[in-house]
């Protein structure tokens, strides 16, 4: 429904087509088939747009004897057996890498973080060649699968809803354990890695430092709220971190509206989440914001900064916490009083109209390990910086227009009835 021809909405008829169709081929050119290979899922809280009976959506695929077939049927039997929630089994369809040592634990770590140990039961007897072309066929499927488009049920889900109504009253708001304590450790390190010691307090380009970068920068849930501020199409505008010791900030007081004419618009053209690499507390030297401040629609004036800070609101929020602040609002970084380095990570996005602080690498070796969703914050599905031979890329531009209407329609039904 909200898909370009490449890619599938989870679990919908074209996703088990394009399932079906890997399969046959992978068997047709293989010369070691498995015996047997049965799959079914039972996932509850599908999107309503899927249309699905009571929302609950079922397949089941099977290869045997009579070739590769599927149905809209629950098998409990099958080898590999899925059920649980819809969202949260779309987190962990998403995640590529299923022949990597770890890396489908590491999915499941951090779907469980945030949805909880019980969303998903999974059970798995296949074995050897069973396994390979199982793994085979989540990885196509990963490359390929979309998030979900609804906007307001992805929020439900995400247990987010709150949190979008928090961004149009006050300008920011705080994803608490977001991602586990061992990824945020993960992270970390990697940023320290990448800081070279002529580089060590900033660095751009972030994404192109390592893997756990490709992971964190998409995060779903920190998506969901890049989706409503700044529409379906955002784009990378700066990946960059920061490392700091004991001192006073040497953020000033200031917006994220980089040579945008006053008044701002009444539209977010940018936001930024920052990511807490360990626990925020006033003594780490928190980013503070003035809460509200975003309605004003400019650069705080010389004359009211103290006024303004006595105003700000510091953030404190436990490791692996994420603020998000939009739509030009107020902020700066405090001043450290406790030992040793804060280590963030800004994850800066722009309206996938404007252009970005750094220059976008597509590397398609990047776009193969991932799922669609890091290829849309790289511009990749928009029709900008695009042609084809019979001119501009209408299909993208259709395709986003689309999505775009899809999302403000359903995130309207959000803020209406918290103005309620």
């Amino acid at each position: 429904m909200h898909t370009l021809p490449h890619h599938v909405e989870y679990l919908s008829d074209d996703w088990l087509d394009e399932g079906r169709r890997f399969l046959e081929e992978a068997l047709s050119a293989s010369r070691k088939k498995p015996s047997g290979l049965s799959i079914s899922a039972r996932l509850t809280d599908a999107p309503p747009h899927l249309e699905f009976p009571d929302d609950v959506a079922t397949f089941a695929v099977n290869v045997g004897d009579d070739g590769v077939t599927t149905s809209r049927e629950f098998t409990p039997g099958a080898q590999r057996v899925i059920e649980g929630d819809y969202q949260a089994a779309l987190q962990m369809a998403q995640t590529v890498g299923a022949q990597a040592p770890g890396f489908l634990e590491a999915a499941w770590r951090e779907t469980s973080q945030w949805f909880g140990d019980d969303c998903l039961r999974y059970t798995d007897r296949t074995e050897g060649t069973a396994t390979h072309f199982a793994q085979l066929l989540h990885d196509h499927l990963a490359r390929r699968t979309v998030e979900n488009p609804d906007i307001a049920h992805r929020a439900e889900r995400q247990g987010l809803t709150r949190h979008l109504i928090e961004m149009e009253t006050q300008g920011y708001t705080v994803i608490e354990r977001a991602i586990s304590p061992g990824f945020a450790d993960e992270v970390r390190a990697a940023t320290l890695r990448a800081l070279l010691p002529h580089q060590s307090y900033s660095l751009q380009w972030m994404l192109y430092h390592g893997i756990e970068f490709e992971r964190i920068v998409p995060n779903p849930q920190l998506m969901t709220l890049v989706d409503a501020s700044l529409g379906r199409g955002a784009v990378v505008g700066s990946i960059s971190s920061i490392k700091r010791g004991p001192g006073p900030g040497g953020i000033p007081l200031h917006t994220d509206y980089s040579q945008v004419p006053e008044p701002y618009p009444e539209f977010a053209m940018t936001g930024v989440g920052v990511w807490a690499l360990e626990d925020w507390t006033i003594a780490s030297g928190p980013t503070y914001l003035v809460p509200g401040s975003h309605k004003m629609r400019r650069e705080p004036h010389k004359d009211e900064i103290e006024e303004a800070k006595d105003r700000g609101i510091a953030i404190e929020m436990p490791k692996g916490s994420v603020v998000y602040f939009t739509h030009g609002v107020w902020h700066w970084q405090g001043d450290r009083t406790e030992p040793g380095d804060r280590v963030t990570l800004h994850s800066h996005f722009n309206r996938g109209i404007l252009r970005s602080l750094e220059p976008k690498k597509v590397d398609v070796q990047m776009l193969h390990r991932n799922p669609p969703r890091l290829g849309e914050i790289l511009g990749e599905d928009d029709w900008f910086d695009k042609m084809t031979a019979a001119g501009r890329d209408h299909l993208r531009a259709g395709y986003m227009t689309k999505l775009q209407k899809f999302t403000d329609r359903q995130l309207s039904t959000v803020l209406e009835s918290a103005r309620a």
